[in-house]
């Protein structure tokens, strides 16, 4: 699923759009919505979102599953909070979940990776952040692909064939999981040393369609969320 996120952020619609409209378009709104206590601004914010998603024509199962499973996740762990904040509490967590999951989703499948550590690795300070992300990006790419062919492997050979060989199967994977991934990652180090790595990952120079209009767009939304919090909330009290 990693790498074909991956990849259908690289096909999508807004894919040159500049990578800092879209955060202050999906990040800024978790950020805003930490703070919301009223679940019509959530609500509202997950409408806005979705149709955003079917605007810009985003693969609907996977955007459901990345939502729906951060929701599921939520509702899940906020269950012994029912007893001490009741159930609208708990429900307001659910809500920001989703709403994060439908952000969250949006600018993964619009937004490349390599562009926001183009971004960011411009600043000496956190060039050596980014280099260490790009790394673990292609390590995770490695333990997805060690990972398919593992499950394949024992699939075919007759696990997971019941609720008790899951468990046993699935701790037995992990193991021989992890053990392969450094066994790969020393000939990937040999890999790079061998042709001459200089210390830090290059990037190449990319161009952005960026719009005025579209930013005081996003800027607006975004002052709208956190005026109808600051107003909300006071009513509250």
């Amino acid at each position: 699923m990693l790498k074909l996120i991956m990849a259908l952020s690289r096909t999508n619609k807004l894919t040159d759009v500049h990578p800092v409209e879209k955060i202050l378009l999906a990040v800024m709104p978790i950020i805003i919505m930490g703070f919301v206590k009223n679940p019509i601004i959530i609500i509202g914010n997950i409408l806005f979102f979705v149709l955003l998603h079917i605007k810009i024509r985003n693969n609907k199962a996977i955007v459901a599953k990345f939502s729906l499973e951060i929701a599921g996740f939520a509702a899940f762990s906020s269950i012994t909070l029912l007893f001490d904040y009741g159930w609208s509490y708990a429900v307001i967590i659910v809500l920001k979940s989703l709403s994060a999951g439908l952000c969250l989703s949006f600018f993964s499948l619009s937004t490349p990776i390599d562009q926001v550590l183009y971004l960011f690795a411009k600043n000496k300070g956190l060039r050596d952040i980014c280099d260490i992300a790009k790394s673990m990006e292609r390590f995770l790419i490695l333990i997805n692909e060690e990972y398919n062919i593992m499950y394949c492997a024992m699939k075919s050979r007759g696990g997971f064939s019941s609720f008790s060989s899951k468990i046993k199967d699935t701790g037995k994977m992990a193991a021989l999981l992890f053990v392969n991934t450094m066994e790969r990652w020393k000939s990937i180090s040999d890999g790079i040393n061998s042709r001459c790595y200089k210390g830090y990952m290059p990037y190449l120079d990319e161009k952005f369609d960026f719009s005025r209009r579209r930013f005081a767009l996003i800027c607006l939304y975004d002052i709208l969320l956190i005026s109808s919090t600051v107003f909300f909330n006071k009513a509250s009290f």
